[in-house]
C-alpha cells in the first residue's frame, strides 16, 4: 500500500451487538437500552442496514471525495478464527468497547458507531498534513 494511503478498518462482532441493548451487553434485559441512555435500535433508521453495507459505503462515500486515497476493510472478527487472536476481537468479546470499532491508519479511533462525517474529516486532515 502506498503510504498516502489512508487505511480504514472496521471491527465488528454483529453477534455482540445485537444482544442486549446498543452497548453490546446482554445481561440488562429488554430496558437496557433506556437504562444506559442508549436509543433502542428501531429509533435508528441504520439499524437494519448490516454494518458491513454501512463500511461499504463509507468507502465509496470517500473513494469519490479522495480517489485512490483511502482503503477501507470490513472484518467481522467472529466469522473467520484468523482473527480469534486480534487484539480488537478481545476488545469486543470482552464488551470493554462497544461494536465496531474504527482504525485510523492501525489507531482506534472510534467505537460503538460509524461516525462517517468524523471519520470524513479525520481522512482530510491526515491527508492535509502528508501534505504540509
Amino acid at each position: 500500500m502506498s503510504p498516502e494511503v489512508i487505511e480504514i478498518v472496521v471491527y465488528d462482532a454483529p453477534a455482540a451487538r445485537q444482544k442486549g441493548c446498543d452497548c453490546g451487553c446482554d445481561h440488562h434485559g429488554p430496558d437496557a437500552a433506556q437504562v444506559h441512555g442508549h436509543r433502542h435500535a428501531h429509533g435508528d433508521a441504520f439499524a437494519n442496514i448490516s454494518m458491513e453495507m454501512q463500511t461499504r459505503a463509507l468507502g465509496l462515500t470517500l473513494e469519490k471525495e479522495f480517489p485512490g486515497k483511502v482503503r477501507v476493510e470490513y472484518m467481522n472478527v467472529l466469522a473467520d478464527p484468523r482473527w480469534a487472536a486480534l487484539p480488537q476481537t478481545k476488545l469486543l468479546c470482552s464488551l470493554t468497547y462497544p461494536s465496531p470499532l474504527v482504525y485510523v491508519n492501525g489507531r482506534g479511533r472510534f467505537a460503538g458507531a460509524l461516525p462517517v462525517e468524523r471519520i470524513r474529516e479525520e481522512v482530510q486532515t491526515l491527508l492535509a498534513a502528508k501534505t504540509a
